[in-house]
């Protein structure tokens, strides 16, 4: 019988609270980036808000690349 104080999450809470990491662990990300202009800031913020999962991945893989990382890559 479960505890009624303690919640057991099992593996959708998990999930949940590794969702809730990326997404503030992405929005301070941003929020911290010297390399990216106040608008494209914001623009990733907002693409954040809108889509968290998706927004938050996308700018680990894409959005935090630096000026130089662009530039070696072409």
């Amino acid at each position: 019988m479960a505890e009624p104080l303690v919640p057991s999450f099992g593996i959708l809470g998990f999930l949940l609270m590794a969702n809730v990491l990326l997404f503030v662990g992405a929005l301070i990300s941003i929020a911290r980036a010297r390399n990216h202009t106040t608008g494209s800031q914001i623009a990733w913020a907002l693409i954040v808000l809108a889509l968290p999962v998706i927004g938050s991945l996308a700018w680990f893989a894409i959005g935090r690349r630096t000026k130089n990382e662009v530039t070696l890559r072409r």
